[in-house]
């Protein structure tokens, strides 16, 4: 009976879900969801990643963000999903009457906070029982603004605090970055893309975020996902973009039809290192 009830406790932790606190001090966690086929002391691919809300609201344990988890989970991922601190819930919201500066410090500490939970997951992958062959980490408008912000600028925010951490691919759903002259040929990485090029909340282009009046204390000019595709391009590094012309910001949610053409990228151009540049176009 003691030896079931040891591999019980086993099959419950390989093939389900395991929450980690990795910022007690702000009770922030991830939740790990190992993949069926996960073998002991085998490298995996980790699919991290974070969920949107306009950094007020969204929750890793939301629905959408649970089915997306679990799709990556049982293509063979050993999926993250990650929780940061919600800076802007409060009366201002993250619109256009909050100022400029706090919302440089929210886009900052956002990242700070996802680079800490990759920091932690580095560390620890022995007592997380995982193996880090590739990682990709990917994440839907805040949460997209998060990824690529905390990937790009990592070394100006945040100095070599974090250079022990090592992205393989990006996942973009309606993200912008807040600076994109730290992205260049020596920097940019396999990339997905998608983003409607009608959105008014997070720009697809060069435009103010939430489509602020530059009168407005909140006026804070972003570089959106298809100015970040022709980068891709530009250098020459692997991208899939899936663009909607008359799509909006509900394209940052969960597009269940996109998810093989996703995975198919990640498994050919981040994971097999081709170096092809795709791209869907909608009306």
């Amino acid at each position: 009976m003691k030896y079931l009830g040891i591999l019980l406790l086993m099959i419950s932790y390989v093939y389900g879900q395991k929450t980690v606190v990795y910022d007690k001090k702000n009770n922030l966690a991830f939740d790990i969801y190992y993949p069926n086929n996960y073998k002991e002391n085998k490298t995996q691919n980790v699919f991290a990643w974070v969920h949107g809300g306009g950094f007020s609201g969204g929750n890793r344990a939301d629905k959408e963000e649970v089915e997306r988890m679990k799709d990556a989970q049982n293509r063979g991922f050993v999926a993250v999903s990650i929780s940061y601190r919600l800076l802007a819930n409060t009366a201002a919201g993250f619109g256009c009457d909050l100022p400029k500066q706090e919302k440089s410090m929210i886009f900052k500490e956002a990242s700070f906070d996802v680079l800490n939970a990759l920091q932690y997951i580095t560390k620890n992958q022995k007592e997380l029982n995982i193996s880090i062959n590739k990682l990709i980490l990917g994440g839907s408008s805040a949460g997209a603004e998060a990824i690529l912000n905390a990937y790009y600028l990592r070394d100006l925010w945040f100095g070599n605090q974090f250079n022990d951490i090592k992205i393989d691919g990006l996942v973009s759903y309606a993200g912008a970055i807040v600076n994109d002259r730290y992205v260049t040929k020596s920097t940019i990485i396999p990339t997905v893309y998608i983003h409607g090029l009608s959105d008014d909340v997070v720009p697809a282009n060069k435009a103010p975020h939430r489509s602020c009046l530059d009168n407005q204390p909140g006026f804070f000019p972003l570089t959106g996902d298809q100015v970040l595709d022709n980068l891709s391009r530009k250098y020459q590094q692997a991208s899939l973009s899936i663009f909607s012309t008359s799509g909006k910001h509900e394209w940052s949610g969960l597009k269940k039809e996109y998810l093989p053409q996703v995975f198919d990228f990640i498994n050919q151009s981040v994971i097999n290192s081709s170096k092809e540049n795709k791209q869907i176009n909608i009306d």
